[in-house]
């Protein structure tokens, strides 16, 4: 098994106490944003619309090199010492050269290998690689165990990132470093594992991250009854090239115990990254920050229009595709999560599936794994759904049926992306559709009849444009 930055992790770490001082404000203002506008410029990144699914494949690789630089440029900030984590290119090389092609998520029948898929690769005998299903944002104590059932009870799914939170525990606000953000992580992840075995599904890999708090998840590692190995918690890159001793910790404890770790290739279209160009720039680089500094298992874009909480817009779409490209045809990475991570839609709407069909497409034909399941931004109260998730996976599957080309495909998302991109322009989104209380049958968990109307139609609307959803 190739390990990446987990050999180098007592040299790298040792310059967050050793490394060039930098003040915060100086490295956003001085350091990081003229050293990314400038490396943008120098290698002719830019957005063009027109081309959601990138099929520039000159452009991926300026795009690569330009990661590369902006990581030797920039380096990264430990915001607890306020030094700069500085790394040669050859080190970067060193780390890179030696990812897995492979890594292996769940446990016994539920285990899954993930392979390495190029673009339009449609000969494995699995597509997608994986199905991931995302339980994001704020979920009521009562529908708790059923919104988990109601991703588990769905065949496609290969894995679920059981991330939903509670708001409360016996009446208590659950608030971070506190007693009842332990107990709310224990009674959700015990719901979880529950459910799993219920579904006799008990290996199934779980990639709950709930909690702010370090010590809220140490307190659910218990191997018996919590955190199992392959299982995913995260370790993550604060925006932007920074990072802390937290999240150095969290890399420590995990793969000290064996846990898988996912990460994203944060940018924040519109905040301090810029412009999608340059926020394409960033998340790649982030990247190669996340093997040099965690050596993360899991990756994936996780890009974000800052001016509207989504990472299905234009903006944060184009950039997390192009991100994601980069990386598949520059590295012989294990397959990153693809296309969407939540919709900005209510899971209630049309807009919902459009959105899902639109990443799961980008997904699937750059040789990426498939998320989806959670709407409202994954910030309304229970938006998320297992149909949902249903649903990306039926696409997934028809866009290797059909074999698409990048070429395709990106004519197909730009067509679905008229469905929704008004409501993501307009700023209303995120009001559009019911929760999970007004499409599911709280008795049976299943989704009531009106909601799969809606998916019906849209599926239908998808073979109207060629697609070969069934």
């Amino acid at each position: 098994m190739m390990i990446s930055g987990r050999g180098r992790f007592l040299d790298f770490w040792r310059r967050a106490e050793e490394g060039p001082i930098c003040f915060r404000d100086d490295f956003d203002t001085k350091v990081y944003w003229p050293k990314v506008k400038a490396i943008t410029e120098k290698y002719g990144i830019k957005y063009d619309p027109q081309h959601m699914i990138p099929c520039d494949d000159d452009m991926l690789d300026r795009l690569w090199q330009a990661a590369i630089e902006l990581v030797v440029e920039v380096g990264v900030l430990c915001l607890d010492t306020e030094r700069v984590i500085e790394f040669s290119e050859k080190e970067i090389h060193d780390v890179i050269d030696n990812i897995p092609d492979q890594y292996v998520m769940g446990r016994g029948n539920d285990a899954l290998v993930c392979k390495h898929r190029g673009f339009e690769d449609y000969d494995d005998l699995k597509q997608p690689v994986f199905l991931t299903g995302r339980i994001l944002g704020p979920i009521s104590e009562d529908l708790y165990e059923k919104m988990c059932w109601s991703y588990i009870q769905e065949p496609l799914v290969d894995y679920i990132a059981f991330q939903g939170n509670l708001t409360k525990i016996f009446g208590v606000p659950v608030t971070p470093n506190s007693p009842w953000e332990m107990m709310a992580e224990m009674k959700c992840i015990s719901i979880v594992k529950d459910v799993c075995r219920r579904a006799c599904r008990p290996g199934m890999p779980d990639g709950g991250i709930r909690t702010i708090s370090l010590p809220a998840q140490t307190v659910a590692a218990n191997p018996g009854w919590g955190i199992q190995a392959g299982d995913n918690r995260c370790c993550l890159i604060t925006p932007h090239h920074k990072v802390d001793y937290n999240h150095l910790t969290r890399a420590l404890m995990w793969h000290a115990n064996g846990i898988n770790i996912q990460g994203g290739m944060c940018s924040y279209v519109g905040g301090l990254s810029g412009s999608p160009a340059h926020s394409a720039v960033t998340g790649t680089a982030e990247f190669i920050l996340n093997k040099l500094l965690f050596d993360i298992t899991i990756d994936g874009s996780w890009s974000v229009d800052a001016m509207y909480f989504s990472n299905t817009s234009k903006y944060s779409m184009w950039c997390s595709n192009y991100q994601n490209a980069a990386v598949v045809k520059n590295t012989h990475t294990a397959p990153l999560i693809g296309g969407g991570w939540q919709m900005t839609a209510g899971i209630g709407s049309e807009e919902f599936f459009w959105e899902s069909a639109a990443s799961a497409i980008s997904a699937i034909v750059l040789g990426c794994g498939v998320s989806g399941g959670s709407g409202c931004q994954s910030g309304g109260l229970d938006h998320a759904s297992g149909l949902g998730l249903r649903f990306s996976g039926e696409v997934a599957k028809a866009v290797a049926k059909a074999r698409l080309t990048r070429e395709q495909a990106n004519g197909l998302v730009l067509e679905i992306m008229k469905k929704y991109q008004p409501f993501i322009d307009d700023h209303t989104a995120h009001t559009l559709g019911g929760d999970f209380r007004a499409c599911y049958d709280l008795e049976t968990v299943q989704p009531k009849k009106e909601y799969l109307a809606i998916y019906e139609k849209v599926k239908t609307e998808l073979r109207q444009m060629g697609l070969p959803i069934y």
